[in-house]
């Protein structure tokens, strides 16, 4: 049986071994349902301190332990519900740019595109574009609205019972490092897309 704390030490296991380290580990539950979320940021390695100017694209992921879930970990015969990973990647980028929004996105789809090629040629043949989200954040100068940085986000939901065929616990742990594999492959891409003075700024990742 699956439990909560297998799911948290696999991640955690994986993101270690791809190079990656946690800034936040939040945990909380929802008295009323018997909930239990976590969200974890994940980052590379970066310059010290961390600011807009050096922040390199990064991930958070998130699920949802249900009583559900608690309940078929301690041996009760239940239906399986989804056991949903949310993957937020976000790169950060300083100031004005020199290319239009829609630019900025296809950089974005073609960093993930690649990742995916490497990892899951299969699925990369048939998948749509990702959906990518433009924030820009203003400053003011005291006259007018300047961008002070742009954000782009997407973010994916994976079921781990849909993957996790076997149900064994060395099946997921598989499964999961190749799944951070993934998620490291695409901040790579993404760095070397978007991260000035890192990886290269601005190049293609073509020539990665």
């Amino acid at each position: 049986m699956l439990t909560y704390d297998d799911l948290v030490s696999g991640l955690e296991d994986a993101w270690l071994a791809v190079g990656l380290h946690e800034h936040a580990f939040i945990e909380s539950v929802i008295p009323t349902t018997h909930d239990r979320t976590c969200k974890i940021e994940l980052f590379p390695e970066h310059e010290e301190p961390l600011t807009n100017e050096n922040i390199p694209p990064w991930l958070e992921i998130g699920f949802t332990w249900s009583a559900v879930h608690q309940l078929i970990s301690e041996g009760r015969e239940l239906p399986t519900e989804p056991l949903d990973l949310t993957w937020a990647y976000t790169a950060t980028l300083l100031g004005s740019q020199d290319r239009n929004d829609i630019e900025l996105v296809r950089m974005f789809q073609r960093a993930v595109q690649i990742a995916f090629v490497r990892y899951y040629p299969a699925e990369a043949a048939e998948m749509e574009p990702v959906a990518v989200e433009v924030r820009k954040i203003y400053q003011s100068d005291g006259q007018k609205l300047q961008i002070e940085y742009i954000q782009l986000v997407s973010t994916t939901v994976s079921d781990i019972f849909e993957q996790w065929s076997d149900r064994d616990l060395a099946g997921l742990r598989a499964l999961l490092r190749v799944e951070l594999q993934l998620a490291s492959a695409i901040i790579a891409n993404l760095s070397d897309m978007f991260t000035p003075r890192g990886r290269g700024g601005y190049r293609t990742v073509d020539a990665a």
